[in-house]
């Protein structure tokens, strides 16, 4: 919550001890976390994560988002390690300079 509200992000990663991702922590669940008085990161975290490839074409993360509703999602590599995140925010900026 701290790294949330301290930085400004929506979507905190969670990984394991091998270096891989094994779940993520938005501000949504955060806000359940709360109203269902949840405390350890295992109930709070959703677990089976969306993610995209460093290759992958935008059109199809832009359908991903959108098919799941969600606002973003971290990007593995082929070891599911965390290389970036890319959220609906980053999108929209990239769009917005290919307009102007």
């Amino acid at each position: 919550a701290k790294l949330i509200v301290t930085h400004g992000i929506d979507h905190v990663p969670i990984i394991g001890p091998e270096g891989k991702l094994v779940g993520i922590v938005t501000s949504w669940d955060l806000a359940r976390a709360v109203a269902q008085d949840k405390k350890s990161l295992k109930e709070i975290m959703t677990a089976k994560v969306v993610t995209a490839r460093p290759d992958e074409a935008l059109d199809l993360v832009i359908a991903r988002l959108q098919q799941y509703r969600i606002s973003g999602m971290p990007v593995v590599d082929e070891e599911e390690k965390l290389v970036g995140i890319v959220t609906s925010d980053d999108i929209a900026r990239l769009l917005r300079r290919r307009v102007l």
